[in-house]
């Protein structure tokens, strides 16, 4: 039997059925997913990305528990904007998701400082910037911060050092707040997605002249199933959950046999080709 703290402390902290749930990055791939599948959840979402016409359409699609709003992660005023214009629209903000992310194909020896900057801006400073704007909302409805991150956040690939880098710098923010944040106030989850069948290769920048990786997207889950996932850790109030099968076992492995683990990973990355100049 549940003890009775157990039970008030999950209470105290269970959130509305229509709880208003923030999340960037959701005019494709994972964001819109996860939008889609909370709004079916009950919530009301605030949706935001850089691309209008797409996050008119997914409001659309979910009809009047959404709102659109533009947004550049990029730039703290943008997402300060995005989270109070909800909180006007909603009266409230329960939980935000840090999604917005992309990445560069080049070799740590050659990275760019460009390339750097570029990456570390959408996926650590605006991962940063949605969470720290929407946290004093989150605190008063004792919520939930959910960083999507990536099997990559405790793992790494050759060929993508800045995007490596970025999903462990994400790993440890979202660590230290958790530590951070008073017991019983808000919960701090982090989601790392395997291999997903999105745009993801596809948008990304690419320093290589052949890399197999950057020509082809190889499959593995659907966002759909991705963004499944994250509404049940969002449920369950998981600490962290790492997605795809073969994202859980390189994690299981390279603790214990790093080699090994390195040996897999460079097998299926394939080789490194030369870089454009």
């Amino acid at each position: 039997m549940r003890s009775r703290m157990a039970i008030m402390s999950s209470v105290r902290n269970a959130l509305p059925r229509d709880r208003v749930v923030l999340i960037t990055g959701a005019s494709s791939g994972i964001g819109r997913a996860t939008a889609l599948a909370f709004a079916k959840d009950g919530a009301r979402v605030v949706v935001a990305s850089r691309n209008r016409a797409s996050l008119d359409a997914l409001a659309k699609e979910i009809g009047d528990s959404a709102l659109a709003v533009t947004c550049d992660v990029r730039k703290r005023e943008e997402v300060r904007a995005a989270v109070e214009t909800g909180v006007r629209k909603f009266g409230a903000l329960h939980v935000a998701i840090a999604n917005a992310g992309f990445g560069i194909y080049h070799s740590a020896a050659r990275m760019r400082d460009e390339d750097l900057e570029a990456v570390l801006r959408t996926n650590v400073y605006g991962a940063v910037y949605t969470i720290q704007e929407a946290l004093p909302h989150l605190r008063k409805a004792r919520g939930q911060a959910i960083f999507i991150t990536s099997v990559l956040g405790k793992a790494v690939t050759p060929g993508g050092a800045s995007y490596n880098m970025s999903k462990h710098a994400l790993t440890a923010y979202a660590d230290t707040l958790r530590m951070e944040e008073p017991k019983g106030g808000i919960d701090v989850i982090v989601v790392g997605p395997g291999q997903v069948a999105t745009d993801f290769q596809k948008n990304a920048g690419n320093r290589f002249k052949d890399f197999l990786p950057a020509r082809k997207n190889a499959g593995g889950w659907k966002p759909e199933r991705v963004a499944k996932a994250i509404l049940a850790a969002s449920k369950r109030r998981k600490r962290e959950v790492y997605l795809t099968f073969e994202g859980r076992a390189l994690l299981a492995i390279r603790p214990l046999l790093p080699g090994l683990a390195d040996r897999i990973v460079r097998k299926v990355s394939g080789p490194l080709h030369e870089e454009n100049p």
